[in-house]
């Protein structure tokens, strides 16, 4: 049954609210007619546009509203970063304005397509549906060229999507500094995929590719690396640093804005004394390498082994002496290394910093500690735990990662 709905507000999802109901595409100020999809979830899907709101622009893309991307596309990019800002304003009470990305479109270094029915390859919208993607605007014309190619070399050798046949997923991953594109091809165990005919066929447009095979019946676009012809990783830096980032490597996506979030770091810390810095969740290294030129010392902590020893070899290649890294989880390690680090960088993922983690800094007390979040609801619970040991919130400054999708990043710095 149809129920008309004014939209108030939208959640963390970037849903539109409206009464009980959450609603994709809706924006706040839209008169609509909805219906209900889930009644225990309390979602809808909008039928009809009564009366648009003021925040609405057309979007740029075909594929807008059918993809299951880019879901705040449809509104204009100054109401995006209004909400973002306002959002985070809710959590922590003043906040710096909030910092717009440098590019709102063709900015990801990185993306994951599906194969689909009849030789298409795209996007997912729901858990099975590929929508057939002719040109993405979030990545390159080149990137863009590279997967019209994919789709022409599979259905040229009749190479099926999975579950009739072993296509699954195409990785494109580009760098925006330096000038490579590497793709990871990922198909099922039931054949073999023609990695050399297609390095062959694309080698004047890549500098690598990597065939990987996925065993999961997860829709995850990583696997076993079966071969790979040419570069077998990406190159990109970050303000100066240079990265090799294997094919299944996690890396910033927003190449431009991951620059400025690194600077923002760098910012907070320059009037703090720092001399021993802790890299909590620290990845690949970005903000430990970045920062290790103003400190005695870096450590890096990461659960991952693969990302911590690619940490290692990036330093090496940035020549930076001064950087460690730790395999195993924060919570395990961080009990077993010195305390005489004064500064903690943190970056964890969505869930948030492990209590155990948490009670460790309120026992050790560093002097300042810098909060890098892309979920600032669990951040602003963390925060108020560290708030318990005595620390307080210097500064709060929100930046915009993602255009067009509601995903904030926000930094704090806290200090004792």
């Amino acid at each position: 049954m149809a129920i008309k709905i004014e939209i108030k507000d939208v959640d963390e999802k970037g849903k539109g609210i409206g009464g009980d109901l959450f609603i994709p595409l809706a924006y706040p100020g839209d008169v609509i007619e909805a219906e209900m999809t889930s009644k225990k979830k309390k979602t809808g899907r909008m039928l009809s546009l009564v009366t648009p709101s003021l925040l609405r622009q057309p979007a740029s893309c075909k594929h807008f509203g059918e993809c299951g991307g880019c879901l705040w596309q449809g509104m204009k990019y100054e109401s995006q970063l209004a909400l973002k800002e306002s959002r985070v304003r809710s959590l922590f009470g003043e906040v710096s304005r909030i910092i717009p990305s440098p590019e709102i479109f063709f900015y990801r270094n990185r993306m994951d397509f599906a194969f689909g029915p009849g030789f298409t390859l795209g996007l997912k919208n729901g858990k099975a549906t590929v929508v057939d993607i002719e040109k993405c605007w979030l990545m390159s014309d080149a990137s863009n060229t590279i997967l019209l190619r994919i789709k022409k070399f599979v259905s040229e050798r009749n190479l099926e999507s999975y579950w009739t046949g072993i296509m699954r997923h195409a990785v494109v991953r580009e760098g925006k500094n330096i000038n490579n594109i590497v793709l990871n091809i990922l198909t099922s165990d039931k054949g073999t995929f023609p990695v050399d005919d297609l390095y062959a066929e694309l080698k004047d447009a890549i500098s690598g590719v990597t065939w990987s095979i996925n065993l999961s019946p997860a829709d995850r676009s990583v696997g076993d690396i079966q071969k790979s012809c040419g570069a077998d990783h990406l190159m990109e830096s970050l303000n100066g640093i240079k990265f090799r980032v294997p094919v299944q490597s996690f890396f910033q996506t927003n190449t431009r804005q991951a620059e400025r979030l690194l600077t923002t770091v760098g910012d907070l810390l320059e009037k703090e004394e720092v001399g021993s810095i802790l890299d909590l969740y620290s990845g690949t290294g970005s903000f430990g390498l970045y920062l290790a030129g103003r400190a005695k010392k870096v450590i890096g902590v990461e659960e991952n082994a693969d990302a911590v020893e690619l940490s290692r070899s990036n330093a090496e290649l940035n020549g930076i002496g001064n950087y460690s890294a730790v395999a195993g989880r924060v919570e395990d390690v961080i009990g077993n290394l010195s305390h005489d680090y004064d500064t903690v960088i943190m970056d964890p993922p969505r869930p948030g910093v492990n209590k155990k983690i948490l009670k460790k800094l309120g026992e050790v007390r560093p002097r300042t500690i810098v909060y890098v979040s892309c979920n600032p609801s669990t951040q602003e619970h963390d925060i108020g735990i560290l708030k318990e040991y005595g620390y307080k919130i210097v500064s709060c400054q929100p930046l915009d990662m993602f255009p067009h999708t509601p995903h904030i990043e926000n930094v704090a710095l806290l200090k004792y």
